[in-house]
């Protein structure tokens, strides 16, 4: 029995240890980024400030490169090139920093799941240390699929919310605004991913990209297909010189045909989708009470024969 306890009681204080010095380490770099601000707002920095800023800067540095090392020997350059595209689908354009903190939260779950399985193989035993890879694997990708549920969600916000910019969008231009112009009064008064999306193509037209360029890398970052379709049509209208207010109104009537089926087609699953949870949860209490009472009677009779 001791033999079981003490590599349990040994995880659970490593376990705890870990903890605190995370604690430690962000309250470190809470306070030294207090006193940075007040050393800005006073006009000079002290030497303990500047020393104590430069010692928490270099332990994060040290810190943060081994465990980017690690995670480049466990990530290859592919999967690292796959995960810098799905962060840019996501809405994050702030390149490769968000890669490495991408890497670094995988082997920080890792190493957590990796943990969780240890205690728990110590104090089962058997079949229960085959959690300790399964554990160490799930904590190593929770960050894709959490970072792949995001890039869902803002592919079904974007086909939400195209048809009413297409529909301003259109509005605009046909008040007599250039295109660039109603992309701007677009990402003004409206909020969410189609927002900033054509807040970004207007920033990169007015950069100096044409309008070409910057709907195929808004196309490109989004990979959304109602955005892709959007684009398709204004290259169109590039190369054989359609009126853009006709192109606008014909592809915001598209999307919103295309909203109206996907929520038609919402609807019909509803049914199939509450048939589990109504099986699972409501006919076992509804055969309860009625075959409750007589199952008391049937065992009764048997009883007094």
């Amino acid at each position: 029995m001791g033999n079981i306890w003490f590599p349990v009681v040994a995880s659970l204080l490593v376990f705890f240890a870990i903890i605190v010095i995370g604690v430690r380490a962000q309250q470190y770099k809470s306070e030294a980024s207090k006193r940075r601000s007040l050393a800005m707002v006073s006009g000079y920095a002290s030497a303990n400030v500047s020393e104590a800023i430069a010692q928490v800067e270099q332990r994060d540095s040290i810190i943060r490169t081994s465990v980017l090392s690690i995670g480049y020997r466990l990530v290859p350059q592919k999967s690292r090139d796959k995960l810098a595209a799905r962060i840019v689908q996501s809405g994050d354009t702030r390149g490769a920093t968000v890669v490495d903190e991408q890497i670094i939260k995988k082997v920080e779950f890792g190493l957590v799941g990796l943990l969780l399985g240890l205690l728990l193989g110590f104090a089962s035993g058997g079949l229960a240390w085959l959690a300790v890879p399964a554990f160490a694997l799930g904590g190593f990708y929770v960050t894709d699929l959490l970072l792949y549920n995001k890039v869902l969600k803002r592919d079904e916000e974007m086909a939400k919310r195209l048809p009413d910019a297409l529909d301003m969008l259109n509005l605009c231009v046909e008040s007599g605004l250039s295109f660039a112009a109603a992309l701007g009064q677009v990402a003004a008064n409206q909020t969410g991913a189609v927002a900033e999306e054509f807040a970004i193509a207007l920033q990169e037209m007015q950069y100096g990209r044409s309008r070409a360029e910057a709907l195929t890398a808004m196309a490109g970052r989004t990979k959304q297909e109602d955005v892709e379709r959007f684009v398709s049509a204004m290259l169109q209208v590039d190369k054989l010189g359609v009126p853009v207010a006709t192109v606008l109104r014909e592809q915001a009537k598209e999307m919103r045909a295309k909203r109206y089926s996907r929520a038609r087609e919402q609807a019909q699953k509803v049914p199939v989708k509450i048939l589990m949870p109504l099986m699972l949860c409501f006919l076992p209490a509804l055969f309860i009470i009625i075959l409750g009472p007589a199952a008391f009677s049937i065992a009764e009779v048997f009883s007094n024969q």
